[in-house]
């Protein structure tokens, strides 16, 4: 009996170890919050409002498992928005992290840009929370920009700026190359949101640290802030796994912090298929 009972309760463990889900939460980070020293009245702060919030927005994944896509379907749509209006940097700003220099960082306000990624901050620089920075080689800003110390924003840039030194993987995208728009400075947008597009990372993108945690985009706005996200992953055996914001089905599954501010929703569908990668602008 005592055997029996071992072993039931072994394959109800190796059960539910299969069924844990690869997709543990996405973080928002509160990365910086700017000040008088960071806005408009400033040569190329690219107007940027004081009191204006850098978000950065990370999957949070198990050991082994792959970021691949964030995406909107006919079923699941998609959206990142702001009360106001998306900040992106007149001078040298950039849409997807990619195609930011990493020399170009220390320039006024460009490291404040609102972008997409799998996992870049910058060409040549991963993203991190900075409370896993190491500390090495953070970016002096020059003339004395991003040196607000807020509370609220956590630990400040100039001590750790939550970059990483490395070669992260590219954003491709899938028909949202006039939704991506509304992060470019010209355009001033308010909305990104899709129902039939995505952006991903073609091989998968693990983190750069043991916690696996990927980047997949930055917003900053002084409007009030809102997400919906759907997130496709892989597993360490091959398998997808999608997580929606609202109203799954099948094989979907509800995650509640891929809506932001917190409400009760999450988990995915759609499988993607072919792209094109991003380049300069």
């Amino acid at each position: 009996m005592k055997k029996i009972t071992l072993s039931l309760l072994f394959a109800l463990f190796c059960a539910f170890a299969f069924a844990q889900n690869g997709l543990e939460k996405i973080i928002v980070e509160k990365y910086y919050i700017s000040d008088v020293h960071d806005t408009a009245s400033r040569k190329f702060a690219g107007h940027l409002p004081i009191g204006s919030v850098t978000y950065r927005i990370y999957v949070d994944m198990l050991p082994g498992y792959k970021f691949e896509s964030a995406y909107g379907s006919p079923t699941h749509s998609l959206r990142i928005a702001t009360t106001t209006l998306f900040f992106n940097n007149e001078d040298k700003g950039g849409t997807v992290a990619n195609v930011i220099p990493k020399d170009y960082l220390k320039f006024n306000t460009n490291m404040l840009d609102s972008w997409l990624s799998v996992g870049a901050a910058s060409e040549g620089n991963w993203g991190v929370l900075k409370s896993d920075d190491n500390g090495i080689e953070t970016v002096v800003n020059d003339q004395g920009f991003l040196q607000n110390e807020n509370p609220e924003a956590g630990i400040p840039l100039k001590k750790q700026d939550g970059l990483l030194a490395g070669t992260p993987p590219l954003v491709t995208g899938f028909k949202i190359d006039s939704a991506i728009k509304v992060f470019d400075n010209s355009t001033k947008g308010s909305l990104f949101a899709t129902t039939n597009g995505a952006w991903a990372s073609l091989n998968g993108s693990v983190g750069p640290t043991p916690d696996n945690r990927v980047l997949i985009a930055q917003i900053t706005t002084d409007g009030v802030f809102s997400f919906e996200l759907n997130i496709q992953i892989g597993a360490p055996d091959g398998r997808i796994e999608q997580y929606v914001a609202k109203d799954p089905a099948g094989a979907e599954i509800l995650l509640p912090s891929l809506t932001y501010p917190p409400v009760i929703n999450s988990a995915a569908s759609q499988k993607i298929e072919t792209g094109k990668p991003f380049h300069k602008k």
